[in-house]
């Protein structure tokens, strides 16, 4: 285990002991904060202005929160109940969506906000077609391996009070880019860009990282993380 690691599994313990929840650890904070300033440095936020959103797998629902202040119509969703009272007693429109049984993702939605959450699903392709079937615009932000293939690693996640950000079932993926973006495509997301970059990097999060095709998805005990914007750009895929 790295030195970062350590200082982050120490941290969460220490928040956790004085009664605070996982996703107020610092590193949580930080990582909501870069991810988000990558994402305004490579879209134009004003092209989507009156799209309905659906945030999956929210936590705590911050980055939704986001989009809400910026005039979005926000729905915030997660599969831990406790997340989803947290959201609802703030006012945020909220509910427990389980990505990981097939629930339908559609209701008039037009952008879906996926981030951290896909690596954490033990059936991505499902969940990825579902956004296809609901959105014209899908951020996905996620967990991968270094894999020149396209393919897909499961994985056991914690359980317990290291799992109270992990796997709901406790079966993960660790998937390629390649992967991902195949599945996108399937999925009628004609437009698919990776806006990866250093912009979006953490202590335990790095997005420009270089590919080896190692395999591996932690690297000097850094998650190799991936970020897109797919869209739905051709009028068939749009009316699909």
């Amino acid at each position: 285990m790295t030195l970062a690691r350590f200082q982050l599994g120490l941290s969460v313990v220490r928040n956790l002991i004085a009664g605070r929840a996982v996703f107020d650890v610092p590193n949580y904070r930080e990582s909501e904060l870069t991810r988000l300033l990558n994402l305004f440095a490579h879209i134009d936020a004003s092209r989507w202005q009156g799209m309905r959103v659906l945030e999956v797998g929210a936590g705590y629902g911050r980055i939704g929160e986001v989009f809400e202040q910026l005039g979005f119509d926000v729905t915030s969703t997660d599969g831990r109940a406790e997340h989803v009272e947290r959201m609802n007693s703030k006012g945020r429109r909220a509910h427990v969506l389980d990505l990981d049984q097939g629930e339908d993702l559609t209701g008039g939605y037009d952008l879906v906000l996926a981030f951290g959450v896909l690596y954490h699903l033990s059936r991505p392709d499902s969940f990825i077609k579902r956004c296809g079937e609901a959105a014209k615009v899908l951020v996905l932000e996620t967990v991968v391996c270094d894999d020149l293939r396209a393919v897909l690693r499961p994985v056991t996640e914690p359980s317990g009070w290291r799992g109270k950000d992990q796997a709901l079932h406790h079966l993960g993926c660790r998937p390629s880019p390649l992967w991902v973006e195949g599945c996108c495509r399937t999925a009628g997301f004609d437009l698919i860009r990776d806006i990866s970059s250093s912009v979006a990097n953490w202590k335990t999060g790095s997005y420009d990282w270089t590919p080896r095709g190692t395999g591996e998805w932690r690297r000097n005990g850094v998650n190799l993380r991936k970020m897109w914007v797919c869209e739905k750009t051709s009028p068939q895929t749009v009316l699909d």
